[in-house]
């Protein structure tokens, strides 16, 4: 997990027990100027995104540094603003850049692929994308702060659909943030900042249930969630993390 404001990635095993952790302030390779997403490749590799030094940086899995890249700017590579980042089953990096209002997508190496803009004319504000996810057919997911919904996307940047709009009922979202993510069902996960409750979608948008309202592990204002490989949800919830079964 990223911890934003210590400039650190700390590991847990599966029961929550500390493995080990890396990372300071700073612009150097390993540093962090509020790291504010991370994901894993399928060798275990993890990349981070650096929203400070609007880079991406790749450990392996304990901790040492690979590689890096990115810088401040508009074009294919920069970032102004770089809110989340996703890994395709061909361990291709999608990431969300709310500044320019895009997703660029790049090798697992750092080379650029590709880039589409995530403002259509089906937008209603200024579009301002936040967290990511890829399914395992390689569509990509990305909550829009200001428009209340989730686009769809497939891995060539086509635009499929969305869904959501404002409010507190079934399929509508108070504040979206950065938590989505997607299982091998294709259910979406998608966390709702103001209602403290995750929402719960088909791959085609259709509302499923929503949770983490109510009883002792009652959610309050949370970002990040992830899945687990047996289907655990992990939420980030004031600075825990709380699991869900399946």
């Amino acid at each position: 997990m990223v911890d934003t404001g210590n400039h650190r990635v700390e590991k847990f095993d599966a029961s929550g027990k500390f493995v080990l952790q890396w990372g300071s302030a700073g612009s150097g390779p390993g540093q962090f100027s509020g790291v504010d997403g991370i994901c894993l490749d399928s060798a275990g590799n993890v990349y981070t995104m650096d929203d400070g030094n609007e880079r991406i940086q790749k450990f392996t899995g304990n901790g040492v540094f690979v590689t890096g890249w990115g810088t401040a700017g508009s074009g294919p590579g920069q970032f102004s603003g770089p809110r989340g980042i996703a890994c395709d089953s061909s361990n291709n990096l999608y990431v969300v850049d709310a500044g320019n209002q895009e997703i660029e997508k790049f090798s697992d190496t750092g080379t650029f692929l590709l880039s589409w803009t995530t403002q259509g004319s089906w937008d209603t504000n200024p579009s301002d994308p936040d967290g990511i996810c890829v399914d395992k057919w390689g569509n990509v997911y990305t909550p829009d702060y200001n428009n209340y919904c989730v686009c769809k996307y497939s891995s060539t940047g086509a635009f499929l659909l969305k869904w959501g709009s404002y409010g507190s009922g079934p399929g509508q979202f108070g504040l979206l943030s950065c938590g989505i993510c997607v299982d091998s069902n294709g259910v979406v996960y998608v966390t709702d900042y103001l209602n403290m409750v995750v929402d719960d979608f088909t791959d085609n948008g259709t509302y499923l249930c929503q949770w983490g309202n109510t009883g002792a592990n009652a959610l309050g204002h949370m970002d990040y969630l992830c899945l687990s490989p047996s289907g655990k949800v992990y939420v980030e919830d004031n600075n825990t993390i709380k699991v869900f079964g399946p």
